[in-house]
């Protein structure tokens, strides 16, 4: 398998890159949609909406729909555990994201109120849009755009990647500080120049259609306990009535309900609440709620499932219970070796913008925006025995010590939990082709 020519010029530069990237495919095209979505929604649920699909080029299938507008609104989640909903208009070149539910403070030094409160408007965000032009193509760039104006980090502008029936990328961040109650809950001064996001055109809410058996993963943060990370990694029975039970696969878990029965809800989603984190509120009682996010792609269900945290410092009941995150769930059921191969597009925790290319049993994870630079590139070994079913184990093909992941996959979205020797680190990403 030989590298693409718009990346082999600078793949000398090591032999870890060189192995990495040789699992890419030949084509540039496939490195990256410039989209969280793929190039086309494989028979089931897609509808990117706002107009049909066009060739970008005679013959050649467009990555992502022609155009886009508010009538199509994603609904979805963020790695900042928010509920939200995000909207682009591709000929006006328009933005507008929606905060439907969140305990990120609207302004620093407070914990209330949050960016879903309503009051004057103020949980709707807009600006402007620009196309991406660092992508290697055209094909690729006109799928891209950057959200000017929503970043705290003008080097590190939000982005947003157009595809079809799904959009992922990042909104706007926040700067989070406060100074706790009651010598507890104190939250350090932290910036997060935008948050990591994922959509869907279409979701389910039919509990009797997506009850069953999953495998979950997902990455959490707790504001109060100094910005502390905790891996998510549990299995969940989910029965149509909204009932469930959370199998934690640590060493130790226990199995239980952990918040009230999933209830549908007008945004989308489905609701449960007191739903308890990973680890013990800093003060009160469990205050947290959990939202699922079920996308329909590609004839399957895409559950995503967020935390959103609590905090109250003048209100009844006073608490902090502010673990928020983002997971992924996927169907208790194995996939063959093969089955799964192909690029994904998505941001993983540390906020950048990866592709991860799949090619039997090895993997590189690749950076899109400087996608020819070896020294970014990790490339991981696939085991595929399964010993749960649904969980494909992963190890650096290196050997690194200390270093062991596993990946899912539903809908043509994957999800990725690597234990990176005690702190965790997650992706989420979609099937580009």
């Amino acid at each position: 398998m030989h590298l693409p020519q718009w990346l082999a010029p600078r793949a000398q530069r090591s032999a870890t890159g060189r192995r990495a990237l040789r699992a890419a495919p030949a084509l540039a095209s496939l490195v990256l949609l410039a989209a969280c979505g793929g190039g086309g929604d494989g028979g089931g649920g897609g509808g990117g909406g706002g107009g049909s699909p066009a060739p970008a080029t005679v013959g050649v299938p467009r990555l992502c729909p022609a155009s886009v507008d508010y009538s199509t609104p994603y609904i979805g989640g963020t790695g900042s555990g928010e509920l939200v909903k995000v909207q682009i208009d591709t000929t006006q070149k328009t933005w507008s994201v929606t905060f439907l539910d969140s305990s990120v403070p609207r302004t620093t030094g407070t914990v209330s109120p949050t960016r879903s409160d309503p009051t004057g408007g103020q949980n709707v965000i807009t600006g402007t849009l620009a196309r991406e032009t660092a992508l290697p193509t055209e094909k690729l760039n006109q799928c891209a755009f950057v959200l000017q104006g929503a970043s705290l980090d003008p080097a590190r502008p939000a982005k947003l990647f157009l595809g079809e029936g799904v959009m992922g990328g990042t909104i706007p961040g926040a700067r989070i500080q406060f100074n706790g109650l009651l010598g507890a809950g104190a939250v350090p001064d932290t910036t997060f120049p935008y948050f990591q996001f994922i959509g869907f055109a279409q979701t389910e809410t039919d509990l009797g259609k997506i009850a069953g058996v999953y495998n979950g993963a997902g990455f959490h943060e707790i504001p109060s306990k100094g910005f502390a990370t905790v891996a998510q990694d549990y299995r969940m029975s989910l029965a149509a009535d909204g009932s469930f039970s959370v199998c934690d696969n640590r060493p130790g878990g226990t199995c239980k309900q952990k918040g009230n029965k999933f209830v549908p809800q007008a945004t989308g989603a489905l609701l449960s609440t007191n739903y308890e984190g990973e680890q013990p509120p800093s003060l009160g009682a469990v205050m947290g709620r959990a939202y699922l996010i079920v996308g329909k792609l590609r004839g399957q269900l895409v559950p995503i499932m967020i935390r959103v945290g609590y905090a109250s410092a003048d209100k009844l009941p006073l608490g902090a219970d502010d673990e928020i995150g983002i997971g992924m769930m996927a169907p208790a059921a194995s996939w063959q070796q093969g089955s799964v191969n192909g690029e994904y597009v998505g941001v993983d925790s540390n906020f950048d913008y990866k592709v991860t290319a799949l090619v039997g049993a090895e993997a590189a994870m690749l950076d899109p925006f400087h996608a020819s630079d070896a020294t970014r590139a990790i490339a991981l070994k696939l085991d595929f025995s399964q010993t749960t079913a649904g969980v494909v184990t992963t190890t650096r093909k290196e050997g690194t010590a200390g270093i062991t992941g596993k990946l899912m996959f539903t809908g043509g979205v994957l999800g990725f939990l690597e234990d990176r020797n005690g702190t965790p680190y997650f992706g989420i990403g979609a099937f580009v082709e």
